[in-house]
């Protein structure tokens, strides 16, 4: 179509029709965009709320197990005249395993340094024969830090275990200090249950969704 052909009349109908076209392509972009925002505001609240309830199940299970185990850790140790400890028990029946407690991260206090620093002063007035070079290497293992900065809390049984081996009171003194330094931080419940199928292979009950794998 050679525009410059065109009518007034007729150049001004096409213009018409193209400006029609671009308002309805235009409008129909925008009720996408909306339709799409009202698809993600649906989904959003309904996640939410079946997340919500969700979280709330789970929590009054939880709180309904803790709840009845210890009962049963108060008889056990009735039973058996021991007391348990609190951060981690664990319970078997019919292949069934569960597993509860309180999750503990190792903390330490600042004069942790100074016992440190003791032991090393020990160290470095150790003789030079093989066995002081034996103890300087396992003890200088013993005493190095994971990523965040902070000494093992199972290092504390060897160290003490040299301590008493040594008898030096320097070496028996930093020790100590390390040991009372010790500040473990609860952090969290936990519940872990497994189970045996038919065959005897061993599942674990998924409870996080973060564990759980999407069915195909």
């Amino acid at each position: 179509m050679d525009i410059a052909n065109l009518s007034a009349s007729e150049r001004a109908a096409l213009k018409a029709q193209i400006e029609a076209q671009e308002a309805a392509e235009k409008q129909k972009r925008l009720d996408d965009v909306n339709t799409y925002k009202e698809l993600v505001a649906g989904f959003c609240h309904e996640t939410k709320d079946k997340m919500m309830a969700l979280s709330t199940l789970m929590r009054q299970h939880k709180d309904d197990v803790f709840g009845k185990v210890e009962a049963i850790i108060s008889l056990k140790e009735s039973l058996y005249n021991t007391k348990l400890d609190r951060h981690s028990n664990s319970f078997t029946a019919d292949g069934i395993t569960v597993s509860l407690g309180r999750r503990t991260n190792d903390g330490w206090d600042d004069t942790v340094e100074v016992g440190i620093a003791k032991v090393k002063d020990f160290l470095s007035g150790l003789a030079k024969d093989e066995n002081s070079g034996k103890l300087y290497k396992a003890v200088m293992q013993l005493l190095s830090k994971d990523r965040k900065g902070n000494l093992k809390a199972s290092a504390l049984l060897q160290l003490e275990k040299y301590a008493a081996e040594w008898n030096d009171p320097v070496f028996t003194e930093g020790v100590e200090i390390i040991r009372n330094a010790y500040t473990p931080v609860e952090t969290c419940d936990f519940i872990s249950v497994t189970y045996k199928d038919d065959q005897g292979k061993v599942h674990a009950i998924p409870l996080s969704l973060a564990a759980m794998s999407k069915e195909d």
